[in-house]
């Protein structure tokens, strides 16, 4: 078979697209804009093209975009003007998938989300494939049986695909990010919004409205539940209890997810396998549940101070939500900073002023941060290392406050990925808390 397809960038999703593509029998022409590096033998026969940065007008019939890859790029580009069908690789799985997909996005917690979807299905005895923009590509995913699918969708995956059948789909929220990719929040919204244009069931937070795409459905958010078309919180004997209509489900106390972020994200996974589940088998899962590490996580204690580890928090909205979440009258030594991606940290003054306690502000962005603590009166350190933030956090911190790392930026100005950057955190509190027991300090 002729080379009729070729494939732009070559990362975990050209990869991905590739290999599918080889076992459909197509042999693709792969261009990337990065130097040449090595690969893999399962790719030896394969035209791999490293350092293209122009269309170099191939006689291919399709093109398939990696999300990595923006749209105004002169490869793209070139081969729009060509007149070439651009896809993507959630359009080339749709093609393939023989089971009902529920689709998630949102600009945070849609990893928690979809990770506990499978959990949940997995727990009633479905083999759900879980992947997408989390964990495996969604094309790997076709490579086993499953009788559904969840998966994780990013604005740049929706954004560079045509409209699709979603059995289910929710859009968890929707807040500033990307915006030096998308240009604006309203099209980095309507990228989100495409997950809901052909969906069967959807899932909206009704407190925010830029999730709503019109037509019925179920939704989310913090009030109380009016019918059984909203999930909420219900106040029952003295606690806080996540229930939908006038059905109290499970207690918040026994979620194994903290904050009221995460009490959302318990909502969302209900609603969207509501009648695939039964209540009680619902509850017992929830309860088993084990959150994905940086994701609001407690890592460490020592003497009173509470370490936790939000370094997933890439975007203002998240550490928003962090600190929204946090216990009553909590207060935290906050460590932000990194590349905010051309973000208004802003949003961020309201909750510093009633949450943190004092800032350590490191990386590329941190004199911004820094400088709306200051501005607060709020005690402000800046760091050059990881080390020496959680060294000058723990010397700030006073009795009952907590630490948390919630950066509000991306990392990749300092570490490899948001995963290192929590790695790093993890590691210096433990470092710091076991020198502080061998000298016989509280910090």
């Amino acid at each position: 078979m002729g080379k009729e397809i070729a494939v732009l960038g070559f990362g975990v999703t050209g990869q991905s697209v590739t290999q599918h593509l080889l076992g459909c029998g197509f042999v693709p022409i792969v261009l990337d804009t990065r130097p040449s590096r090595p690969v893999g033998e399962e790719f030896r026969n394969v035209d791999i093209r490293w350092g293209i940065r122009s269309w170099p007008g191939l006689d291919v019939e399709r093109v398939v975009v990696s999300p990595g890859l923006e749209l105004t790029s002169c490869l793209v580009q070139g081969a729009r003007k060509a007149g070439l069908e651009l896809v993507s690789d959630i359009d080339l799985f749709f093609e393939q998938a023989n089971a009902p997909v529920i689709g998630i996005t949102g600009t945070n917690g849609k990893s928690t989300v979809t990770s506990l979807v499978g959990h949940l299905l997995k727990c009633a005895d479905y083999k759900p494939g879980v992947g997408g923009n989390l964990g495996r590509a969604a094309l790997d995913l076709l490579r086993e049986e499953h009788d559904v699918y969840v998966l994780e969708l990013s604005s740049f995956q929706l954004e560079r695909s045509r409209i699709h059948h979603f059995d289910r789909a929710t859009i968890l929220n929707i807040t500033e990010d990307h915006i030096d990719q998308h240009g604006d929040l309203p099209r980095y919204a309507d990228a989100k919004r495409r997950i809901f244009l052909d969906a069967d069931i959807v899932v909206s937070n009704r407190d925010d409205g830029r999730t709503r795409c019109g037509g019925e459905g179920m939704t989310i958010g913090l009030s109380e539940p009016s019918d059984d078309r909203e999930w909420g919180i219900v106040g029952l004997a003295g606690e806080q209890w996540i229930g939908v209509g006038q059905e109290s489900i499970i207690s918040t106390d026994a979620l194994p997810l903290d904050g009221t972020h995460n009490h959302l994200n318990v909502m969302a996974a209900c609603a969207l396998v509501e009648g695939l589940i039964s209540r009680s088998k619902l509850v017992d899962s929830l309860i088993n549940f084990e959150g994905l590490p940086h994701r609001f996580q407690k890592v460490a204690e020592s003497q009173g101070i509470v370490f936790i580890d939000d370094s997933k928090a890439t975007n203002v909205g998240a550490t928003l939500a962090a600190l929204h979440g946090l216990p009553s009258q909590q207060e935290v030594v906050l460590i932000a900073g990194g590349d905010a991606k051309g973000a208004d940290l802003n949003p961020l003054t309201e909750a510093f002023q009633s949450r943190v306690g004092a800032v350590v502000a490191l990386g590329k962005d941190g004199p911004d941060i820094a400088a709306i603590a200051s501005g607060l009166g709020i005690e402000t350190r800046s760091s050059e290392s990881m080390l020496e933030a959680v060294r000058l956090a723990m010397a700030m911190v006073k009795p009952g406050q907590w630490i948390l790392l919630s950066p509000a930026c991306a990392s990749l100005d300092m570490f490899s990925s948001y995963i290192e950057r929590g790695q790093k955190f993890c590691e210096a509190a433990e470092h710091l808390i076991n020198l502080g027991k061998d000298e016989g300090v509280v910090r």
